[in-house]
């Protein structure tokens, strides 16, 4: 037996009406149940908390000392339940979640906007990074989700596919391979092009499915982050090999994307969940966003590419 939120408030009630029945109106109870949790409280501390007689009731020396205590805590339940409840209708927290780089460096931002639009009160902490670090930042539950590519097979990461993102040839205006309006990986391996290494499992990816279609690597620079192959290819440096995504944060008119085929590969995106976690309610609204906002944004991002 513990004494609990409702008990404290009859407490104070009777403190403040000096009266077990004024109390019971307020609180929209009956007399007997107030009744009962005063005498449970009383039990609990061996002291009586009221001294009744026909005509007063008024605290004991035990409740003298107690009703400040009481208030405080009540004051500090209510602004708890306040913030709670505020919460719960304007999602005024913070979104704790991580991002590929792809996603978070193209169409986040506009995602996350919209959705504060409708949340002005929600904020976010975003970790942006290669696959690998989304999938173990949702692993060891340092966020509550992830925008990332599909796990490892063996992983127990949950992964809800939502786009398949196209692997692409970004090329400046200088290089010869500028005027073709389709490449195939037989004449993508015949020239130089930067692609991401590093701990990113692009590369890995891109490999395997060669590899598996019996087509060769390109030669060139392997670099570990996207800005660098950005600048190389807007500076005219080299071609590079990127996702949709990515290309489409090439700035000016100086860089093209154009379509790799045979095979024509992808890289995945979704949302990962670590198994059983439940979500916060505001997580799992942006969460919803997001499943229907990526793909109709993804779809204009390609359209843009691949006309301009």
């Amino acid at each position: 037996m513990t004494i609990s939120i409702d008990d404290l408030r009859a407490f104070r009630e009777i403190a403040r009406t000096r009266s077990f029945s004024l109390a019971a109106d307020k609180l929209l109870v009956t007399s007997p149940a107030i009744t009962r949790r005063i005498k449970k409280m009383e039990e609990l501390i061996g002291e009586p908390l009221f001294e009744r007689t026909t005509h007063m009731v008024r605290l004991s020396p035990a409740g003298e000392e107690l009703f400040p205590r009481a208030e405080q805590l009540l004051r500090e339940f209510d602004a708890f339940e306040t913030v709670a409840m505020t919460m719960s209708g304007n999602r005024s927290t913070t979104i704790r979640f991580a991002s590929v780089t792809s996603v978070a460096g193209s169409v986040l931002s506009q995602m996350l906007a919209d959705f504060h639009d409708r949340f002005p009160a929600c904020r976010f902490d975003l970790q942006d990074g290669h696959g690998t670090i989304v999938h173990r930042l949702v692993e060891e539950q340092v966020v509550e989700f992830g925008i990332g590519t599909r796990p490892a097979p063996g992983s127990n990461l949950n992964f809800d596919h939502l786009i398949d993102d196209p692997i692409v040839a970004a090329v400046p205006r200088s290089d010869p391979l500028f005027a073709a309006q389709a490449l195939d990986w037989t004449e993508v391996a015949q020239h130089d092009f930067m692609i991401l290494k590093g701990e990113s499992s692009f590369f890995g990816h891109v490999e395997l499915e060669l590899r598996h279609a019996g087509k060769p690597m390109p030669p060139g620079i392997r670099v570990r982050d996207v800005s660098t192959l950005l600048g190389f290819v807007e500076q005219g440096a080299s071609p590079i090999i990127v996702t949709g995504l990515i290309a489409s944060r090439c700035r000016g008119p100086g860089v093209k994307a154009i379509a790799i085929a045979d095979p024509v590969l992808y890289n995945a995106l979704g949302i990962v969940t670590y198994p059983n976690r439940q979500l916060s309610t505001a997580a799992a609204d942006l969460v919803a966003h997001i499943r229907e906002a990526l793909p109709r944004l993804h779809n204009d991002i390609l359209d843009r590419i691949q006309t301009g």
